[in-house]
């Protein structure tokens, strides 16, 4: 009985250092998305200015990303509930992952240039930037807080479709190994 308890405390360590890595690399892979995203703004003189719309563009994309990576997370740490199919959860959740990782850069990139569009199109002569990039420097937290939106709603649903993908793959994994 004992020892079951000490193979279920070690799991949990297991699963809190699996979060723990995700959630730096989660953070890592956001920072990287917006180096792309943002060539010609430099973010930390830009925060060490005081520009919230900086801040809050930042906040949307390192919440996009993680959002998503919590549902990958979620896949492999099933992967450590022990029992039978561990492999095929851990197999499964890794597939979840960079299923949706990809999917969550392609759509933070697609909701950034459609939002940014759509602005200027509605808002002719009112934006006065021709880039998202020289609106955030000059600070437009509406343009942030729009973009952060955007990111955030964007991101829900990515994790959402994505949160269930693994299940069958285990599923078919369990079917191959029987």
């Amino acid at each position: 009985m004992w020892i079951d308890a000490i193979i279920s405390v070690l799991l949990a360590i297991v699963q809190i250092a699996v979060g723990v890595g995700l959630a730096l690399f989660s953070i890592t892979l956001a920072l990287n998305i917006l180096n792309r995203l943002t060539k010609g703004l430099n973010e930390l003189e830009e925060l060490r200015k005081g520009n919230t719309a900086v801040g809050i563009y930042i906040a949307g994309i390192l919440i996009a990303v993680a959002n998503v990576i919590g549902q990958g997370a979620a896949g492999i740490a099933r992967a450590f509930l022990g029992g039978a199919g561990w492999l095929e959860a851990l197999i499964g959740g890794f597939v979840q992952l960079f299923i949706g990782l990809p999917l969550a850069i392609f759509a933070i990139t697609l909701a950034q240039n459609a939002i940014y569009s759509f602005i200027v199109r509605r808002l002719a002569g009112k934006v006065e930037a021709p880039s998202i990039v020289q609106e955030l420097s000059r600070g437009n937290v509406a343009l942030a807080a729009m973009l952060f939106g955007a990111f955030f709603a964007t991101s829900t649903v990515i994790s959402q479709s994505i949160g269930f993908i693994s299940q069958p793959i285990v599923g078919a994994l369990g079917v191959i190994n029987k």
